[in-house]
């Protein structure tokens, strides 16, 4: 089976379709970060992040921490004593929160459009910090983010999203990345969903925005920031391969267990 692996995106759709146009396989995986920003535009991004930096450190502020920003922007502005600057910043948040989903949504529209051309393929799709829960998209059917599928006997299944925060990107549509330090019960009260899904699956091939702890996971400030979640399954489990993405400062050819797939160099970083 012949594998083009793509990861970390971030909006470019017309490399993605020259890609797709210039080349054939079995299966093309889009991984995480597939758009850049919710807006057609950086100025009105710059201005929605703001806003959310504002209500973050207010939510922090007012030790809130366990409520999504949006919930707390609109607790706020139900309050009968909320203060003329928190209603006018808190109403242009609500906004920018809307606007952001459609665009989002507008945006996956459009890759759909481009993945659809490969009639005698399969297209998977995981998304990343940078997206929105596929599931509420029109890439729904491309989803593999907590799905799984057979391909010629060899089972794929993947796990998107972060364990970070990513500005500009409304929390209410992320995927919420819940696979912690511990590989079974919860950690700081976050439940791990990924170990347990991969134990019931039993992937031939694992596909995962944020990388394996150790495994091309370090940043040029130094240190590794992968999943030791994701690093101890596969290193007990008979998994052959592991596609991952994230770390744009440290990337590679990804290893394999065993030669029986034939796998292009990664497009992205």
């Amino acid at each position: 089976m012949r594998i083009i692996y793509l990861t970390d995106i971030h909006g470019d759709f017309e490399r993605v379709k020259n890609l797709l146009s210039e080349t054939v396989a079995q299966l093309y995986i889009l991984s995480g970060d597939i758009i850049d920003i919710p807006f057609y535009n950086m100025e009105t991004s710059i201005r929605y992040y703001e806003l959310q930096s504002y209500f973050h450190g207010l939510r922090m502020s007012m030790k809130e921490e366990g409520k999504l920003l949006e919930d707390f922007v609109d607790q706020l502005l139900e309050s009968p004593d909320v203060t003329e600057e928190i209603e006018e910043k808190g109403t242009k948040y609500q906004q920018y929160t809307i606007r952001a989903r459609r665009v989002m949504q507008q945006k996956y529209k459009v890759l759909k459009n481009i993945v659809s051309m490969k009639i005698k393929s399969r297209v998977l799709c995981l998304p990343g910090n940078y997206d929105m829960d596929l599931k509420y998209t029109a890439l729904h059917d491309n989803d593999l983010h907590l799905h799984w599928y057979k391909l010629d006997d060899l089972r794929i299944c993947g796990y998107g999203g972060a364990e970070v925060w990513t500005p500009g990107i409304p929390e209410r549509y992320i995927v919420r990345y819940q696979a912690g330090m511990n590989t079974y019960g919860k950690r700081n009260g976050k439940k791990n969903e990924m170990y347990p899904f991969f134990r019931v699956v039993k992937p031939d091939i694992i596909v995962a925005h944020q990388p394996a702890y150790g495994v091309n996971d370090n940043t040029t400030a130094g240190g590794a920031f992968g999943s030791p979640v994701l690093r101890s399954y596969c290193d007990d489990k008979p998994v052959m391969l592991c596609l991952t993405g994230h770390a744009h400062d440290s990337w590679a050819w990804p290893s394999m267990k065993t030669p029986s797939i034939s796998t292009p160099p990664t497009s992205g970083r």
